[in-house]
C-alpha cells in the first residue's frame, strides 16, 4: 500500500511505499527572504530511503567558511538530486549565505491512482537565462516501490541539461543488465534512464567539487553520483529515469506505464 502527506508550508511531500520505502519531493522555497539565507538550491530534488537505509542522499552542508568552492557546491543544485541547466544553480549564490533571484517552486498534482500516486511540480530558477528554461518534473509511485520520474522543460534556445542522482558513500554502484544497482546496508535499488542514454558514475571530484556528502558540519566524505549530460533545443529534452526497489521491472512494461504521466 502506498500512502502520501504533503506538507505545503515546508514545501516537501512524503511517499511511504509498502516496502519500506520513503521517497520525499522538495517543491518549497529557497530560503527564508529577503536573504534566503541556508537556503539551498534544490528545487524538485528527491531523496529515497528503504528500511532506513538511505539510497539517494542529501548533501548536507559541510562548513559555512575556509573552503568556498566546496561552501559553494554543497548548497548548489549540482550537489541535489535535480537537473541543472546550463552549469548554473537555480538561484544566484551571493556570499557564503546570501542569494538572489530566487526561484518559485510549486506542486501542481498530488493525485491517487487504482495502484499508487502522481506528484508534479516545476520551478522558475532558469527564467533568469538570457534564454529563459522551465523545468517540470512528474513522479508515478506504482506497485507499491517502483519509480518513475519524467524531467520536461519548455523555454527557448539550446541548453546543457545534467541530470544527477547521488548516492551515500558506504553505497556500492554497479552497472548489470543495463541498470544501475544501488546496495547499501542490504538493501537493494535498480535505477535506469529509458530514453537511450545512460549514467556515469563520477566520485569525489576535486575540481570543479562534484560527488561528496557531509555527514556532520566540517566534514565531507567521497560519494557516488550517477550523472547523465544532455544537449539541446529545450522541446527535445526529456530524462525518463526508472526507480525500482529489490529488483527490476521489464523497461518495455516501463516505458508502457510513462505514458499514463
Amino acid at each position: 500500500m502506498t500512502t502520501y502527506r504533503s506538507f505545503p508550508d515546508a514545501g516537501y511531500t512524503v511517499i511511504r511505499g509498502g516496502d519500506g520505502s520513503i521517497l520525499t519531493f522538495d517543491h518549497g522555497p529557497l530560503g527564508l527572504p529577503p536573504l534566503y539565507n541556508h537556503g539551498h538550491a534544490d528545487a524538485l530534488s528527491i531523496t529515497l530511503s528503504v528500511n532506513g537505509r538511505v539510497i539517494l542522499v542529501d548533501p548536507g552542508t559541510y562548513r559555512y567558511n575556509g573552503e568556498p568552492e566546496f561552501r559553494r557546491y554543497f548548497k548548489g543544485t549540482r550537489a541535489h538530486n535535480t537537473v541543472t541547466v546550463d552549469g548554473e544553480d537555480q538561484a544566484v549564490q551571493e556570499t557564503g549565505f546570501i542569494w538572489s533571484r530566487p526561484f518559485k517552486a510549486t506542486l501542481v498534482r498530488a493525485s491517487e491512482i487504482s495502484d499508487g500516486m502522481i506528484l508534479e511540480g516545476y520551478h522558475d530558477g532558469y527564467a533568469r537565462l538570457n534564454k529563459p528554461v522551465e523545468h517540470r518534473r512528474t513522479i508515478l509511485c506504482f506497485g507499491g516501490r517502483h519509480f518513475l520520474i519524467r524531467d520536461t522543460f519548455s523555454g527557448v534556445g539550446i541548453h546543457d541539461f545534467e541530470l544527477n542522482y547521488h548516492i551515500p558513500p558506504d553505497a556500492t554502484a554497479a552497472k548489470r543488465n543495463g541498470w544501475w544497482g544501488i546496495e547499501h546496508g542490504g538493501e537493494a535499488v535498480f535505477i535506469r534512464l529509458l530514453a537511450g542514454e545512460d549514467f556515469q558514475l563520477i566520485v569525489g571530484q576535486e575540481n570543479p567539487p562534484f560527488g561528496w556528502f557531509s555527514p556532520t558540519y566540517g566534514v565531507k566524505l567521497k560519494s557516488g553520483v550517477l550523472s547523465s549530460l544532455k544537449k539541446g533545443r529545450v522541446e527535445d529534452i526529456m530524462f525518463l529515469s526508472a526507480i525500482c526497489v529489490g529488483s527490476p521491472v521489464d523497461a518495455e512494461e516501463l516505458r508502457e506505464k510513462a505514458t499514463s504521466i
